[in-house]
């Protein structure tokens, strides 16, 4: 079994249901998946700071991350879609494959953008998972605190996937990019 595997084989029923739904309201609290730790703390836990100043978000994925969300077919595109984000266009069967990352808003302005997720933790940090159906894609977000005033942001956005397939690799692209920002 690959440590991804053991890391997060899957999301619990309840975290699909959650996700997949179609706009109805759902009881009960959805249930993060094993290796995204629920980190349900209020503040939001930053074992070691990352520094952002100076950093291209391009260089925080190398293509070896992105193969298994299937390689890269272009870019990267800096300054897609926002100014600190970056853009891969992914290949494999599903034409319009994407992944993204970048730096965003402080934790819980990021938090707060997006109710339906849950707390997650991505190797001691506080972080925040979102998935949701966009266009038949299924299209995940993990936002990491970094330091007081910036997150991580990393996205996964794959045609037909279900969510756990898609938190699966998403977990492994939000640890490489964690890796390779500077500590600061």
């Amino acid at each position: 079994m690959t440590a991804a595997r053991r890391w997060l084989p899957a999301l619990s029923a309840s975290l699909l249901v959650a996700l997949a739904g179609c706009g109805a309201s759902i009881t009960g609290e959805p249930v993060p998946a094993v290796g995204f730790r629920d980190d349900s703390a209020s503040i939001a836990a930053i074992p070691t700071p990352r520094a952002v100043t100076g950093v291209d978000p391009c260089t925080l994925l190398a293509p070896a991350d992105l193969d298994q969300a299937g390689g890269t077919t272009g870019g990267p595109y800096p300054g897609n879609p926002t100014p600190r984000t970056c853009t891969y266009a992914l290949g494999g069967a599903q034409p319009g494959n994407t992944a993204a990352v970048g730096f965003n808003d402080e934790f819980e302005a990021a938090k707060a953008k997006q109710p339906r997720g849950v707390d997650v933790d991505v190797e001691g940090h506080s972080a925040w998972l979102y998935c949701d159906v966009i266009d038949g894609f299924q299209t995940c977000t993990a936002t990491a605190a970094i330091n007081a005033e910036h997150t991580l942001v990393t996205m996964l956005s794959l045609r037909g996937a279900t969510a756990a397939d898609t938190t699966d690799v998403l977990q492994d692209l939000t640890t490489a990019a964690l890796r390779n920002l500077p500590t600061g």
